[in-house]
This record gives structure tokens, C-alpha cells and sequence, in this order.
């Protein structure tokens, strides 16, 4: 049978290093902590060590780690979480990313330090290998809103390629061809996966991809205002807006009133992502596909604590959520 100075030797540290690693003691580096855990695991001395201590040292405390805690859809999402591990006496730690991946490492670190018993992430996609590392680490690791499909972790997410053809399907049956894209931050999962969408929306419903109407607006309001702008420098606005997020929806509306460019008269303009607070406020009320943070963050809740309790099943489940389209007084047919 290995013993702990056999995981000492093959990592290359000490042995007191491996007991600081196992017990979850000192300030090991995060290059060390991983040939340690590599090496308990090529000689299957987790059974002895990490996995007993995990189980005798439970914080009742969930990390979850967002985006940006400003955003709306973020906000929900921790509302959904904290209604179901409030109810099993678990206590969160709400961070955010900034979607920045150093500090998504450093907020990943500080968690485990701190010995959270499991964690909810909105990951910027950027730091993996830190998360394969909490993993082997036996702490369950559940994906929201952004679905990384390599890593081996539970995911809840919106369907977002689904989202965007039913917004390109609704403004194609109006009649709509000249459409103008306003597309979210690439770097991003999700970004990435609505661009995606986009794309093959267009190709299915024999649309060609033109590239003067594609425009970055960043996910913000102020990218959807100057996007706006740029369609009017570029030549005749197109007869409608696809806006992949409710922020930049934000900034299109307003960019259209100052410029009197009237919804839907001059342009069409539907939108994924419907918070209906804000909506409510809001005149052309849009056409819009659904999120479901709240929903989300309960899912992923209830995934983590039934990790933490043994009842989950062996292999991972990834659950995306099905959107729905509202339409409303934004479209009109051309």
C-alpha cells in the first residue's frame, strides 16, 4: 500500500507539503497543490486522504462565483441559489469575475482557502485548468449561464443557440432579409455560443451573412447606443435589430429615440434575454426570447447540495433551459 512519503517522492515536495495540500492547511502554490493531487491520484492514495478529510470538515458554506454581481440576469440568478441552499442551512460567498480569468484564478483560490464545501460558477471560460484542479480535489463544481461541455462538471444553462434562431425565425416570417446583428462580447462563452446561433439562424433560413451588418456592441448599453450609429454610417439601416443581450437592447431603444428612428416604422428590433421589471418600463415594449436565472440558479442549487449529500447520479447532468418567445409591439411585418 502507497503511503504518503510514496506521493511525496513522485510530486517531488515534501511530505509535509502533502499533508498541507490534503488538509487543506498552509499556502501551498497552486503548481505544487496540483503534483501533489496528481500524484495521489496516480497511486490511488485519495480513498486514504483527501476524500476522508472532505468529509469530515464540511463549512455548510457554497462559493458562487458571477459574472458581474451588477448585472440583472446575474442578480436573479444568485436570488434562485440562495432560496434553495438557505432552506438546507448552507450560507453562500458571492463574488464576481468581471470577466477578467486572473481574477476568476485569484477569486478560485481564495474559495478554496477558505474551504467552501462546493462551488456555482459563471466561469469566463479562460481558466480550466483551475477548475479541473478544485475538482480533483473532490469539491462539486456546478456551471451556470456558461456551459464549458469539455470540462466534467454539471451544467445550467439557456439554450442560447436555440434563443437566437427562434429571434431570426420570427423577423424572417415578417418578411424581414436585411437584418443587423448586434452581437455580444466573443471572448465570452456565451458571446461565442449567440454568435454561433446567429450564424447558422441565418444559413437555415437562407438568409446570407453579411458582414456590414455585423456589429460588436459588448454586451453593454453603450455598445447597443453605438452600434445604432455605426448601421447609419454604414450605408441604409437595416429592417431590423437582432440584439444578443438586454443591456445593449437597452442602448438601441434609447440610440433610436434620439436618433427618430422610430420601432418598429423604421426598423424591427427583438432582443435575447427579457427581464420583465424592466420591460415593463420600456416603450416599444420588445419582442424578446426568455431567460430563466431564477430557475437557473435553483437547478444548479439543487445540484450542488445533492453532490454534496450522495444522492446525485454518477455522471453529470447538463440541463439547458428551453427559451421562449414573447413578441410584442417591437416587430413589425416589412
Amino acid at each position: 500500500m502507497n503511503t504518503i512519503r510514496d506521493v511525496a517522492k513522485l510530486a517531488g515536495v515534501s511530505v509535509g507539503t502533502v499533508s498541507k495540500v490534503m488538509n487543506h492547511q498552509g499556502n501551498v502554490k497552486p503548481e505544487l497543490q496540483d503534483k501533489v493531487l496528481q500524484a495521489v491520484k496516480a497511486l490511488n492514495y485519495q480513498a486514504n486522504g483527501i476524500a476522508r478529510s472532505l468529509r469530515s470538515s464540511s463549512t455548510k458554506t457554497l462559493a458562487v462565483l458571477l459574472a458581474d454581481i451588477m448585472n440583472p440576469f446575474q442578480m436573479a440568478l444568485a436570488r434562485g441559489i440562495e432560496e434553495v441552499t438557505y432552506q438546507h442551512g448552507y450560507h453562500i460567498l458571492i463574488s464576481s469575475t468581471k470577466e477578467n480569468p486572473e481574477i476568476e484564478h485569484r477569486n478560485l483560490r481564495m474559495f478554496y482557502e477558505k474551504r467552501v464545501d462546493g462551488l456555482i460558477l459563471c466561469t469566463t471560460g479562460r481558466v480550466n485548468d483551475d477548475i479541473r484542479s478544485i475538482i480533483q480535489r473532490e469539491i462539486p463544481v456546478v456551471l451556470v449561464d456558461r456551459p464549458v461541455l469539455s470540462l466534467p462538471v454539471d451544467i445550467v444553462a439557456d439554450n442560447n443557440l436555440l434563443g437566437m434562431e427562434m429571434l431570426v425565425a420570427c423577423l424572417k416570417d415578417l418578411g424581414h432579409h436585411r437584418i443587423g446583428i448586434v452581437h455580444g462580447n466573443r471572448d465570452t462563452i456565451h458571446g461565442q455560443l449567440r454568435y454561433e446561433g446567429v450564424v447558422k439562424a441565418l444559413q437555415i433560413h437562407g438568409i446570407p451573412f453579411v458582414p456590414e451588418l455585423q456589429v460588436d456592441g459588448g454586451f453593454t448599453y453603450e455598445g447597443g447606443y453605438a452600434a445604432v450609429q455605426e448601421f447609419l454610417n454604414r450605408g441604409p439601416l437595416p429592417t431590423a435589430f437582432v440584439s444578443a443581450n438586454n443591456n445593449m437592447t437597452a442602448g438601441i431603444l434609447r440610440a433610436c429615440r434620439d436618433l427618430g428612428i422610430k420601432i418598429p416604422d423604421d426598423v424591427s428590433l427583438v432582443s435575447f434575454g427579457d427581464l420583465e421589471y424592466s420591460w415593463n418600463l420600456i416603450t416599444p415594449s420588445v419582442t424578446a426570447v426568455t431567460q430563466s436565472p431564477v430557475m437557473i440558479g435553483k437547478k444548479a442549487a439543487e445540484l450542488i447540495l445533492r453532490r454534496l449529500t450522495g444522492q446525485a447520479e454518477q455522471d453529470v447532468s447538463h440541463i439547458f433551459m428551453t427559451p421562449r418567445l414573447i413578441v410584442r409591439e417591437s416587430t413589425a411585418a416589412v
